[in-house]
Order: structure tokens, then C-alpha cells, then sequence
């Protein structure tokens, strides 16, 4: 027995298949660079722009190591010129040591005067200096301090001797005895052991740079409240930034400077 298509009713149709990209006619478009495959095509099409500039104007040009270069933006500002939400240090560091070995170029041709427009500083913001450190009405002096990767913001004030550390003691904060030393350092040489108040602010990098930093930031404000300590500090060397940082790895190597173990036979 048939079963008859009851009248009014209509056969189902065929799904039509689906077009993923629509206007593209089923054809994605090819990518203006490869960069757009990369986790930041930003940053990293200009690292490739300047690597291309230099090898472009480097077989006409005499680089001379000793030339001039101009004064760089800084991290911030640097990182709104290039059109990113986030830069960091080790990121901005490569971009400084790429402009700086065009600056050896000379004479520069117009596309790198161009750049060195783009990331240099101006003349206002040369000729702004740097807010001079004071005592505020509480009492307190702020300074910063910097090492490796870590930045704190230390307050200084007349007390007995306590230290607070991201609001934790600093005994419980820094386990290693290095470290607990290292933030004691500008006080034990200007013989102030146990007469200010520490209050530190402190991000990024690990204990020892925290501590360092933490450090450098005790020594600047000691300086706020007593001038004449600055030939002691500096003496002891509690005022003078260690720029050291770790040297990064090489590829094909084991790390920084080892290499991957080899045998002939």
C-alpha cells in the first residue's frame, strides 16, 4: 500500500551549502604581511620594517658606531607611537636596539630620519625635567626605585624602623636573608638603622630585584630628608642603578651561552 503526499504539503529541499565568507565568494583574502599570523602583527611588522630598512641602506651608507643618536621615547610613550596595547620591557628594549643601529648609519637617508621622527623625543619633551623629590606635609618622602624587572614606589618617613612590603612585614615578605640585607644596606651605612618607616609599593620581577629595587628607592629618599647623606650613599654605591639584566637565550643553543652537549663518535 502507497502513501500518497498529502495536497498542500511540499517535499522538503535540499540545504543549500553554507558560505563561510560570505562576500569573499568562498575565497579568503591573502594577508597584507605574513605578521598577521603572529600573536602581535603590530610590533612585529615594525621589528621586521627596521631590520629591512637597515639592510636596505647599510650596503650605501659608512655605519659608524660612535655616531649620535637621538634621545628615545620611553616605554609609555613609545608603546602609543607604535599603536600596541601593551608593550613589554624586553619588547622595548629590541625596538631601542634596532633605532639604535640605524643611528650608526650616515649619512641617514630620508626613511630613517622618518623613524627617528616618529621615536625620538621632541624638544619640549627634552627640555621638561623631572619633579625635584620633597618632604610632603606628612612627612614622607617618595622616590622610586628600578632593578631588572622589577619597579616599587617607596614612601620614607621618621619612625622606629618598621617596613611594610606590599602591606605584608618585610621579614615575611623576603624569606631570603640576601634579600632582607639588601633592604637594610642604606640604612646601615648612613648608621640610621631603626629611625624611619618604610613603606614599599613593589611589582614585577622576583625577590632579589624586588629587594634591590625596594632598595634603591630607600637610598633616593634618604636623600630627600638629609642632603648630605648623597656622598655616603653613593660611596656604597646604594644610589647607582645596576642596569645588569638577564642575557637572554640563543637559538640552538642550551641557553645564554651554553651549548647542547655534542660528541663526534
Amino acid at each position: 500500500m502507497s502513501i500518497g503526499v498529502q495536497s498542500g504539503s511540499e517535499a522538503p529541499s535540499q540545504e543549500q551549502p553554507i558560505d563561510g565568507y560570505g562576500s569573499l565568494g568562498g575565497f579568503q583574502l591573502k594577508p597584507a604581511s605574513p605578521s598577521y599570523f603572529t600573536t602581535n602583527p603590530v610590533y612585529n611588522e615594525l621589528i621586521v620594517n627596521l631590520d629591512y630598512t637597515y639592510r636596505q641602506y647599510r650596503p650605501i651608507t659608512k655605519p659608524f658606531k660612535q655616531a649620535l643618536r637621538p634621545n628615545w621615547l620611553g616605554k609609555e610613550a613609545l608603546r602609543t607611537a607604535v599603536g600596541v596595547d601593551a608593550l613589554k620591557t624586553s619588547q622595548y628594549r629590541l625596538i631601542v636596539s634596532k633605532l639604535n643601529q640605524l643611528a650608526t648609519l650616515t649619512p641617514r637617508p630620508a626613511p630613517v630620519e622618518a623613524l627617528f621622527n616618529q621615536f625620538s623625543k621632541t624638544e619640549e619633551q627634552m627640555a621638561q625635567k623631572a619633579k625635584p623629590r620633597v618632604v610632603d606635609h606628612l612627612g614622607r618622602a617618595l622616590a622610586t626605585g628600578r632593578r631588572k624587572e622589577a619597579s616599587a614606589s617607596v614612601y620614607v618617613v621618621e619612625g622606629d624602623g618598621k617596613m611594610l612590603i606590599n602591606g605584608q612585614e618585610a621579614a615575611s615578605y623576603f624569606k631570603k636573608i640576601q634579600d632582607r640585607e639588601s633592604l637594610l644596606k642604606p640604612f646601615e651605612v648612613t648608621s640610621l638603622l631603626g629611625k624611619y618607616n618604610v613603606w614599599a609599593l613593589v611589582k614585577g620581577g622576583g625577590t632579589t630585584g624586588q629587594a634591590e629595587a625596594i632598595s634603591l628607592g630607600i637610598a633616593k629618599a634618604l636623600m630627600t630628608h638629609s642632603p648630605e647623606l648623597k656622598p655616603t650613599l653613593r660611596k656604597a654605591g646604594c644610589i647607582t642603578r645596576d642596569m645588569r639584566v638577564v642575557e637572554r637565550k640563543k637559538p640552538g643553543q642550551y641557553g645564554a651561552r651554553k651549548k647542547f652537549q655534542w660528541v663526534k663518535r
